[in-house]
C-alpha cells in the first residue's frame, strides 16, 4: 500500500483503514506535501499505525525530500518511527543511476550508517535486476552492494518473464544472508584502488572475538576485460591475528583459501562487475596466499 502524508488530521483515519484492510506494508511518499511538516506527519503516522495493533512495515520518504534541499533529516527520530526510509534519488533502470546512488551513500556513510540496524534501515531504493537497463554483471554488482549496505531487497521485476540468470541472482541465499545478517550492520566503502571500490560489512560468525566480513569489490572500469586487482586484509582494516578463510560467494567452483592479513589476495573483476567474498577468521595460523 502506498500513500502520501497529506493532511495530518486524516492520518489516524488512514492508519485505521489500512489496518482494517489487512495491509502489511505501507510506503508513505512525500508527493505534494510540505517539507516543513514531514517530521511531524511521518511521526504521527507511525504512532497511529502502532496504535492499530497490526504489525505494518512502515516505509518513509522524508530524507529523500530533505537531503536534496540541504536539510539534515532527524535520523534519530526516523529510527524510532519508521522501519525504513528512502534517503536519496529514485532509482532508474540504468547503471549510471545505480552508481550515482552508491556515490551518495558512500560520501554520506559516516553520517547515516549508524542509524541502520535491525528494525530500521537506510533504503537506497529498489533492485532493478532483471528489468532492461543492467547487464548480468551489473545486476550482480547491485545485488552485492545492496546486500553489503543491509538495504531492503525490494524487487521491481516482472517475475512472470524474468530470465533465469537474473532470477538466480535474486535467489542467491548466500548474498541474501549477507544482507539479512542478524547484526544488521550497514557496510561501508573502505578502499578505492585502481578504479575499484572495495566495500566491507561485518557479519556472523564471530570466531575468537573477531567478526567475519563480506567483501565486495566493485569495478568502475570499462576497459573491456577483467582487471586483476590485489589487496591485503590489512588494507581493509581486517586484522585477525590468525588470518582469514576466503570464500567466493558467486563462484562455488573456487575452493576456499586461507590467507594471512599481510598476504596479497588476487581477484579478477569484470568491467562494471563485482566479486563478493566472505572472510571468516581462522582459529589457527596458516600461511597460504589466496589466488582467485
Amino acid at each position: 500500500m502506498r500513500g502520501y502524508p497529506g493532511s495530518i488530521d486524516h492520518l489516524k483515519t488512514d492508519a485505521d483503514t489500512f489496518a482494517e484492510w489487512g495491509v502489511d506494508y505501507l510506503k508513505l511518499d512525500g508527493c505534494y506535501s510540505d517539507v516543513d511538516q514531514m517530521e511531524e506527519g511521518y511521526g504521527k503516522m507511525g504512532q497511529y499505525l502502532n496504535e492499530t495493533g497490526r504489525p505494518i512495515v512502515y516505509s518513509c520518504s522524508q530524507p529523500a525530500y530533505q537531503e536534496p534541499d540541504g536539510i539534515l533529516p532527524n535520523y534519530t527520530r526516523l529510527a524510532e518511527t519508521c522501519n525504513l526510509w528512502r534517503n536519496w534519488d529514485d532509482i532508474d533502470d540504468a547503471w549510471s543511476n545505480v552508481t550515482n546512488i552508491l556515490r551518495w551513500f558512500s560520501e554520506n556513510q559516516d553520517r547515516i550508517a549508524k542509524f541502520s540496524a535491525p528494525g530500521h534501515w537506510n533504503d537506497p531504493d529498489m533492485l532493478i535486476i532483471g528489468n532492461y537497463g543492467l547487464s548480468y554483471e551489473q545486476s550482480k554488482a547491485q545485488m552485492t552492494i545492496w546486500a553489503i549496505m543491509a538495504a531492503p531487497l525490494i524487487m521491481s521485476v516482472d517475475l512472470r518473464t524474468i530470465e533465469p540468470k537474473f532470477k538466480d541472482i535474486l535467489l542467491n541465499k548466500d548474498i541474501i544472508a549477507v544482507d539479512q545478517d542478524p547484526m544488521g550492520i550497514q557496510g561501508r566503502l573502505v578502499l578505492k584502488k585502481n578504479n575499484m571500490d572495495i566495500w566491507t560489512k561485518p557479519i556472523l560468525p564471530h570466531i575468537e572475538g573477531s567478526d567475519s566480513y563480506a567483501i565486495g569489490i566493485l569495478s568502475n572500469r570499462v576497459d573491456g576485460y577483467p582487471y586483476r586487482l590485489n589487496f591485503t586484509m590489512l588494507e581493509l582494516n581486517l586484522t585477525h591475528i590468525y588470518g582469514y578463510t576466503i570464500t567466493d560467494l558467486y563462484d562455488s567452483t573456487i575452493d576456499p583459501q586461507d590467507v594471512d592479513i599481510d598476504q596479497l589476495i588476487f581477484v579478477r573483476v569484470k568491467p562494471t562487475g563485482v566479486v563478493l567474498l566472505k572472510a571468516t577468521p581462522n582459529s589457527s595460523n596458516v600461511n597460504v596466499t589466496v589466488i582467485l
